[in-house]
């Protein structure tokens, strides 16, 4: 059995209340991992659970360069103590924040959750030693990159217990996430329109201006209670609900997200899946079986439109069995503590 140090960014504790996919995983991997017998110390946000570990709560920096200069200094030391009392680290927060344990070579995997550009590659590998691996989420996030240390591709995972299908869903399509531009929204409300077909957006709006502007002019105007209605952000059990009650969840995604969690959450629900033939989609969508691929240049309210016309061919039983067998915690946890304990292994 292992003693693992996970590690989460301080901004949002674990588990999250609403939104924080990468909190969402960090939880799951800190529960499994504990039911399998391992001991999770965790190294996280204010208001964090604990897992059968210890919990050491670490704070977001401020904007000014002195505080976040004071943070980062605090955090390599508080790491640093931390880590003598396991056997491996578990990084899903700052890479750059670990440079202390990397020049101690401590083994380390280290989850990349969003785009990575090749400039971060180069000064990780720069002060990586031999006892540090990288873990991608999907081929997508990695395809472009030059490596040349150790990485897994291990995809993201859910509970698939706390979703449930129904017989028959209700009659209208859901988009489920934060509402900006990357995200589509705009094109699912006009295909939803053309299909003439409700649409519940469910969602918080992006916190910078762009964000805002863009909920103001392209989705605001359209929002009525019959045909296009926000309703906010939801919990889990919102989110379950309307995810096994939706005809098909649409994700017209404008940007090469590396892990759209939500499409494995919508599997769970036996929800089909409608989305742009880009980044990570091709790895969890099964074309014509669990959703449906429409254009990836260029994605247009058209192709969804034609996809929604054939959702009925798709099984929403095996939508659920595929979550199931691929996706679901218990069968991807295991998979990385093999890597966890190969590293641990290697550090004697």
């Amino acid at each position: 059995m292992l003693k693992i140090l996970l590690i989460a960014d301080p901004h949002i504790s674990i588990p999250p209340s609403h939104y924080g996919g990468t909190e969402r995983i960090v939880h799951l991997y800190a529960k499994e991992a504990s039911r399998l017998g391992n001991t999770v110390n965790l190294l996280a946000a204010k208001g964090s659970d604990s897992y059968g570990g210890s919990v050491v709560i670490h704070k977001s920096p401020s904007t000014s360069r002195l505080n976040r200069a004071y943070r980062k200094l605090k955090f390599q030391f508080q790491s640093l103590l931390e880590s003598q009392k396991c056997d491996v680290v578990y990084n899903h927060g700052r890479f750059d924040y670990l440079e202390i344990l990397l020049a101690l070579d401590f083994p380390i995997l280290h989850c990349f959750h969003n785009i990575v550009e090749q400039k971060e590659i180069n000064f990780a590998e720069a002060r990586m030693k031999s006892n540090a691996i990288f873990h991608f989420i999907s081929s997508n996030q990695s395809k472009e990159l030059k490596l040349s240390k150790s990485h897994v591709c291990i995809p993201n995972c859910i509970d698939t217990s706390i979703y449930h299908t129904v017989q028959q869903p209700s009659n209208y399509l859901l988009y489920l996430g934060r509402i900006t531009r990357n995200k589509g929204v705009d094109i699912a409300i006009t295909a939803a329109k053309q299909a003439r077909l409700p649409l519940i957006i469910a969602g918080n709006i992006g916190d910078d201006p762009e964000s805002y502007q863009y909920f103001k002019s392209m989705v605001m105007p359209h929002l009525d209670e019959n045909s296009i209605k926000w309703v906010g952000p939801v919990d889990d059990h919102q989110k379950a609900t309307l995810l096994a009650n939706a005809l098909a969840l649409l994700f017209p995604i404008r940007w090469q997200e590396p892990f759209g969690l939500v499409m494995i959450e919508a599997l769970a629900s036996g929800c089909p899946i409608i989305a742009s033939n880009c980044a990570s989609a091709p790895e969890i969508i099964e074309n014509g079986i669990t959703g449906f691929l429409c254009d990836s240049a260029d994605i247009s309210a058209d192709s969804l439109v034609d996809a929604i016309q054939n959702i009925h061919k798709i099984d929403r039983r095996y939508c659920r069995v595929s979550a199931e067998s691929r996706f679901d915690a218990t069968r991807i946890v295991p998979k990385t503590l093999d890597v966890l304990y190969s590293l641990s292994m290697a550090k004697r």
